[in-house]
């Protein structure tokens, strides 16, 4: 049953926008709005306006604008049903089941995790396994982990409950040479949760010799590769609080650290940190900790990573040593105490670029300083706060002993500036556009516009349609307007917004008359060349005429002529 329009606007009015925002991000008071960093681009200064009179958000630096929807939508990055869902349970407002397009590939999830979890539950070979590495009931409940036998047995159940080419679109069941099967098969499950909570997909680890150690769910439209992080979901608000991560490779590790009371940590399922991963980790934490396996793999993983966490303006620090691959070995062998140790021991990623650095090069030869120099010169770059850099550069140079100045390279930096959308909107609209926006906050004072500016001095069409259903009595609310306006329009109400709303009414309408009168005033002397004492050419004089009986008008009820 679709939700109405009525539910959708008693959520937007019932949660104010600026506490919503509040809960994902730092906002500061700035006049009547708030202002932070958008979470939307690479923003250095605040550009991010939150508008509790507008009830909508707006990014002067990359034009991403609209209401409380909008944003769990782009931040919490769900599709609009789910967005529903979330601010319904934080209004209390009870929506029914909103049937959205991908509805049946999230419900045939939910039908194979139980199916899934109630398999391991029956396998004692699978619990016995869990519990020698140190997995008791609680945590296999909470993370609902599940069990795939050998055979098509989940396709032979689920073909009942919902149509094949919904189970293949799933990702759950695969064509194989025209035989239709199970995707996965005597491996370990881990369902994979979106950052809202629902099941997306699954991570599966062998419990045979067949088949790479790990096989996670394909591509589908509610599952992207390299997106998403795991049991984002069950961490996210304790890492609000700290504004820390602690970034781990595998399904093991996160659920160790999880059990031993560790709530801050999420694994990248085993594969190098992606971008996307990267954006999604700065809208929770300023500050990362990578604690990746101490192998090969592992470090050149921490490697790659660094840039994009850097890109992101994430503080990054880095395990250094410590016995144990990773941490689920740590905490089983040594214990969770050791573990702390090593996180409270990271570094900050400069000293584990130097330390590597000096031992990859010789520094005493000038083509290896040549070459350390490059690399960690290049290290630099991804840095957006450039007093941050200036203080890198110095640690370098004091810690390789070399001249601060071989540090300084020269680059472009527009990779990390989003230029600011040009204002495209002309004096007039402006004029009129924040007209309709004061007769919306000031209703008592319509009559009193209308006796002045009638339809016919409204240029903008989408503008005189708002005019003439004001005029008409119609329940027209700002947000309706907000909703079609261009990016460069709804810059312009933001700001226009901290003013005074009924200081400013009356020299609004005077320089709408005053702007209008100059046009009429150009038109009338463009034609009165052409053709004098026309119809046309008396017709303008006559309004010019008008416009300054109602200015003078305005300045006899206003007192703006004192």
């Amino acid at each position: 049953m679709p939700v109405s329009d009525g539910a959708i606007n008693q959520i937007k009015e019932r949660i104010e926008i600026s506490t919503l925002i509040g809960e994902y991000l730092p906002l500061k008071k700035a006049g009547k709005n708030y202002v932070s960093n958008c979470p939307f681009h690479k923003d250095d200064t605040p550009s991010f306006y939150v508008s509790p009179d507008l009830n909508i958000f707006h990014c002067f630096g990359c034009g991403k604008s609209g209401d409380v929807i909008t944003f769990i939508m782009e931040f919490e990055k769900v599709p609009f049903p789910e967005a529903l869902r979330i601010l319904a349970e934080k209004a209390g407002i009870e929506i029914g089941q909103y049937k959205g397009k991908n509805d049946i590939l999230y419900s045939i999830h939910d039908f194979a995790t139980d199916f899934y979890h109630k398999e391991l539950l029956k396998s004692g070979k699978v619990l016995d396994y869990l519990k020698r590495r140190g997995f008791e009931k609680k945590s296999i409940e909470k993370f609902q982990l599940g069990f795939a036998p050998y055979g098509s047995n989940f396709i032979a159940k689920a073909k009942k409950e919902f149509k094949i080419e919904d189970l293949i679109k799933s990702g759950l069941v695969k064509n194989s040479n025209g035989r239709i099967k199970d995707t996965f098969f005597v491996r370990l499950l881990f369902p994979l949760f979106s950052s809202s909570g629902k099941i997306i997909g699954f991570g599966g680890r062998r419990l045979s010799k067949k088949g790479p150690k790990y096989l996670n769910s394909p591509d589908t439209p509610i599952h992207k590769k390299g997106k998403n992080l795991y049991s984002l979901w069950h961490v996210k608000e304790e890492i609000r609080k700290t504004e820390k991560i602690i970034l781990v490779e595998g399904y093991f590790d996160f659920l160790s650290l999880y059990k031993a009371g560790i709530k801050n940590a999420v694994a990248c399922l085993g594969t190098s940190l992606t971008s996307d991963q990267a954006e999604l980790i700065s809208r929770y934490a300023k500050e990362v900790i990578l604690f990746f396996d101490e192998d090969t793999a592992g470090k050149i993983a921490t490697l790659r990573s660094l840039g994009m966490l850097l890109e992101e303006g994430i503080d990054v620090k880095i395990r250094q040593g410590g016995q144990g691959k990773d941490p689920d070995e740590i905490i089983s062998k040594q214990g969770i105490e050791a573990f702390k140790k090593l996180v409270a021991q990271s570094k900050d990623f400069m000293d584990w670029m130097l330390n590597r650095i000096q031992n990859k090069y010789n520094l005493s030869s000038p083509t290896g300083l040549s070459k350390a120099i490059e690399e960690i010169t290049s290290m630099l770059e991804p840095i957006r706060d450039n007093t941050k850099r200036e203080i890198y550069k110095d640690f370098i140079a004091k810690k390789l002993t070399i001249r601060r100045e071989l540090l300084d390279k020269t680059k472009t930096e527009q990779s990390n500036i989003v230029t600011p959308k040009k204002n495209d909107i002309d004096n007039r609209e402006e004029l009129e556009l924040y007209l309709i926006y004061l007769m919306l906050k000031n209703p008592e004072k319509k009559d009193f516009v209308f006796s002045l500016i009638n339809e016919n001095y409204i240029k903008d069409p989408h503008l005189k349609k708002y005019f003439r259903s004001i005029k008409e009595g119609t329940n027209l609310k700002i947000k309706d307007i907000i909703a079609s306006l261009p990016p460069s329009s709804v810059n312009y109400l933001m700001k226009r917004s901290e003013e005074q709303a009924k200081s400013a009414l009356n020299s609004t309408i005077r320089f709408l008359l005053d702007e209008i009168t100059k046009e009429k005033k150009l038109e009338h002397q463009k034609i009165k060349k052409q053709d004098k004492d026309s119809e046309k050419e008396l017709s303008l004089l006559k309004e010019i005429i008008d416009l300054g009986t109602e200015m003078q008008k305005l300045i006899k009820e206003s007192n703006l002529g004192e």
